[in-house]
């Protein structure tokens, strides 16, 4: 009998491509779990980022960037200072916001920390400061 050129792949060329398969999946397996993984950490950063921002919006409304515009120092660590803010979004999020000390001269800055905290571990931390013109 004569074997014609078409007659199809055999049983070893099968297993090795098979094999050949196998190696590759399991190369490019590990990266998917990693990148999977740091998009799960990045989606959680960026989460806590906007509610600490989201934290530190009605105080930079509250108090602008002006000398000329009235704004106390005492009103600013009396209103603004809190801790333990749950996220409305439900996230699990809390918010502590700290008010650093009053300037000694004015107008002058006061430095303001948003920390975001979930289960006892921080995951973000957001300075800024704001300008008071009154103590």
């Amino acid at each position: 009998m004569f074997r014609n050129e078409d007659d199809g792949f055999s049983l070893v060329e099968v297993i090795m491509a098979m094999f050949l398969l196998a190696v590759l999946a399991l190369t490019v397996l590990p990266l998917i779990i990693g990148a999977t993984q740091v998009s799960v950490s990045n989606r959680d950063l960026v989460a806590a980022t906007t509610f600490a921002n989201a934290q530190l919006a009605p105080i930079k409304a509250a108090f602008p960037n002006d000398p000329a515009t009235p704004t106390s120092c005492a009103t600013l660590r009396s209103t603004y200072a809190s801790t333990a803010v749950p996220d409305p979004a439900g996230t699990g999020l809390t918010a502590d916001v700290t008010i650093g000390t009053c300037p000694a001269a004015y107008p002058g800055t006061v430095e303001v920390t948003v920390r975001v905290v979930e289960d006892g571990t921080t995951i973000v931390t957001v300075p800024t400061r704001i300008m008071v013109s009154l103590s």
